[in-house]
């Protein structure tokens, strides 16, 4: 088999599995597809002639963008809260961070 269509047969079939899932599979899944895309991106361009064929089978991926996108926009929005909130965490330390000397000691006024 040809290695281009190998190449368009296997994203096909995983951005497909991915466009199923309710949820987002782990990242590296999508870098993983990525990287594939990468792979057949380079064998098209190093190819001098695309027959129509070929040409049909590899805009077939294009229905999967939208899906994916939004999955991977999901994944993104993820790690940006996550990291947002150990800065957050981070700053209230650095806020209640205790600077003074060890001896002193602060009594709450009784009222």
């Amino acid at each position: 088999m040809d290695k281009m269509i190998q190449l368009v047969q296997e994203v096909l079939a995983e951005s497909d599995r991915l466009a199923r899932l309710a949820e987002p599979a782990d990242y590296e899944v999508y870098v993983r597809l990525t990287e594939r895309r990468q792979v057949l991106a380079e064998e098209v361009h190093a190819r001098s002639t695309v027959s129509e064929a070929e040409k049909v089978l590899l805009s077939s991926i294009g229905q999967y963008d939208k899906i994916l996108l939004s999955h991977m926009q999901m994944l993104k929005d993820e790690a940006s809260s996550g990291i947002q909130r150990i800065s957050g965490s981070r700053k209230l330390k650095e806020g209640y961070g205790y600077t003074g000397t060890h001896e002193s000691i602060m009594f709450d006024k009784g009222v």
